[in-house]
């Protein structure tokens, strides 16, 4: 039996209803996305632009990067006068601390998963072990590069991002520009550096740049597991080399007791 015209007309209604219904609760949900990626990036926002008052206060992880590099610097100042017959300087027990320290602090795995640097390259040489000719030093040099490219990167896309909702304002805006392309020229100044001076020159600048990206939550922290997993791999790097040139150090003594 077909369907009277009253009831066509009811069902008509019913549909209409609930087509409202449907087209309401999409833009009601799409609303509510609206909102909450608002105010993720105006929370991103507003945490770049506090890193700005403070350029010389570097986030934790690079400024760990830099002491643990600066710790490389030294022992490797510390190979090369060996090599040269020189008086180095003492070993830094201090030095050797922050490391394991760093080691500590950075690691994701426990110790006796985690991946130890190849220091076969040092073993059965007749010099001081350099930990500025080992060749991870140079993968993590470019690996870093590349990850400081990347927050820079991100930091432009939040920033451009803001635009749609007129955050930050213009002189804010014009200053995080403005720290994002010192931080991506000083990028590429640092990877011409390890072509003319080496990795570690290259290292010690890359950790010293002041990207206004945080490090924690969004948008920082993709790069910043990046950096905690380089910083784990210098400061192991760093503490194996201490004590091949520990090793190296009591050899040389020995045969002068001869």
């Amino acid at each position: 039996m077909g369907l009277n015209t009253e009831e066509l007309k009811w069902i008509a209604m019913a549909t209409a209803v609930a087509a409202l219904l449907i087209v309401a609760a999409t833009r009601f949900a799409a609303a509510i996305r609206l909102r909450r990626h608002r105010n993720l990036i105006t929370d991103a926002l507003e945490r770049m632009c506090a890193l700005l008052p403070e350029p010389s206060t570097k986030p934790r992880l690079q400024g760990l990067g830099h002491d643990v590099v600066e710790v490389l610097a030294r022992q490797d100042i510390a190979a090369l006068a060996l090599r040269a017959k020189d008086s180095p300087a003492a070993e830094s027990t201090e030095g050797l601390a922050l490391l394991i320290s760093a080691d500590a602090v950075t690691t994701t795995v426990e110790p006796i998963h985690a991946d130890r640097p190849d220091d076969s390259v040092w073993e059965g040489t007749a010099m001081a072990p350099s930990v500025g000719e080992h060749p991870q030093l140079k993968e993590i040099t470019e690996q870093m590069g590349r990850s400081s490219i990347r927050q820079v990167a991100i930091g432009r896309m939040v920033l451009s991002e803001g635009d749609r909702f007129g955050f930050p304002g213009a002189e804010a805006k014009e200053s995080l520009s403005a720290a994002l392309d010192r931080a991506r020229l000083a990028v590429h100044d640092a990877e011409r550096l390890a072509e003319d001076e080496g990795p570690l020159a290259a290292l010690a600048a890359l950790t010293a740049i002041t990207i206004p990206v945080p490090e924690s939550g969004f948008p920082g922290q993709a790069v910043a597991d990046e950096l905690r997993t380089q910083v784990n791999t210098l400061a192991r790097l760093g503490i194996r080399h201490h004590t091949a040139l520990s090793h190296y150090r009591q050899a040389e003594s020995r045969e002068e007791r001869r």
